[in-house]
């Protein structure tokens, strides 16, 4: 009876010794989820200022020179580079190892869109050109990486959500928006106007400003309205020819000028410079459309003349049209 009796207690006490072990791997995995929860809401607060910041700068600028806004995209780049590092330390349960691997490449995507944007910024406030256009136009396919971040970032962040349910933890990922108006800052019109209002400050005196005149679509010489569906037949290479005009009283350098074709299996753009516009002048920017666009398919053609330094208005800089091509 006392060897029964103690064997019982010794059985009991390694399940308690057991329950107490496990008791303590579940304290301490309940703790790395809790602590992997905290160090990313850490992160997604620093983020969200960083977005604000940078979104303020662009809508902005203040008293700020060309060079101090350079000076403040690339502390903002810097920022980036060290919260994407900050990502790729974090103590991961192996539960999230697939979302981790989201969130990984939603800061890195966030961090080459900062870095490319700064090292762009100095062209897009410079000396207008075939350059400076080339350099608004990247600016503005950096900021689809913004977009792309957001939707990693939001996967992740449901995943996250799901895994902590499961283990009955009663936490939540914290969110994090990057680009929070896609539709002003995917804009290339919209970029270049931000842009040109930092640059105010190196532009000559008089007023600024360009417009569209006229669209012509070749084969055929055909003159594009905004309000009337155009057909356009006809052999030859399809090209654009855009009419622009100096509505200022400076000679405008670096005109750009560039379309999207969109509607068909891939979406057809691109961009050119016109050299001077003199005040008062008109100068026509010709632009190949390559490769052939979608046959019998109505398509969307727009056209864009990027705002020069100094210009205000620019309602007149966009035009759209419903082409077809025979």
């Amino acid at each position: 009876m006392r060897r029964a009796v103690g064997i019982g207690v010794l059985v009991v006490v390694l399940i308690l010794i057991i329950l107490g072990i496990k008791g303590c791997l579940d304290a301490r995995k309940t703790r790395s989820f809790e602590n992997y929860v905290s160090d990313l809401r850490a992160v997604t607060a620093q983020t969200n200022q960083l977005s604000g910041d940078f979104f303020g700068k662009l809508s902005d600028p203040g008293n700020a020179s060309p060079l101090e806004f350079e000076a403040e995209i690339a502390t903002d780049r810097g920022t980036a580079e060290n919260l994407s590092s900050r990502v790729d330390a974090l103590s991961t349960p192996g539960e999230l190892s697939d979302a981790q691997s989201e969130l990984k490449l939603a800061y890195s995507l966030r961090a080459q869109a900062l870095s490319g944007i700064s090292s762009a910024i100095s062209t897009a406030l410079g000396n207008p050109g075939p350059d400076r256009t080339k350099a608004v136009t990247s600016i503005t396919d950096y900021m689809q990486y913004f977009l792309a971040s957001d939707v990693l970032y939001k996967q992740a962040q449901d995943q996250i959500d799901s895994v902590l349910s499961d283990q009955g933890i009663d936490e939540k990922a914290p969110a994090s928006v990057f680009m929070t108006d896609p539709g002003r800052w995917l804009d290339p019109l919209q970029v270049a106007t931000a842009i040109s209002a930092i640059s105010t400050k190196n532009v000559t005196a008089g007023a600024h400003g360009v417009a569209i005149v006229q669209t012509v679509v070749k084969p055929g010489n055909v003159q594009l309205s905004p309000d009337t569906p155009t057909t356009i037949s006809g052999s030859g290479a399809p090209e654009i020819d855009v009419e622009v005009s100096n509505q200022g009283s400076a000679n405008e350098k670096g005109v750009g000028v560039s379309y999207s074709l969109t509607g068909g299996p891939q979406t057809i753009d691109g961009t050119t410079t016109i050299g001077t516009i003199a005040p008062g002048g008109i100068q026509t920017a010709t632009l190949p459309i390559h490769p052939q666009p979608e046959k019998n398919v109505e398509l969307t053609l727009e056209v864009t003349v990027l705002p020069v330094p100094g210009e205000t208005i620019t309602t007149n800089n966009r035009s759209t049209y419903q082409v077809t091509f025979r």
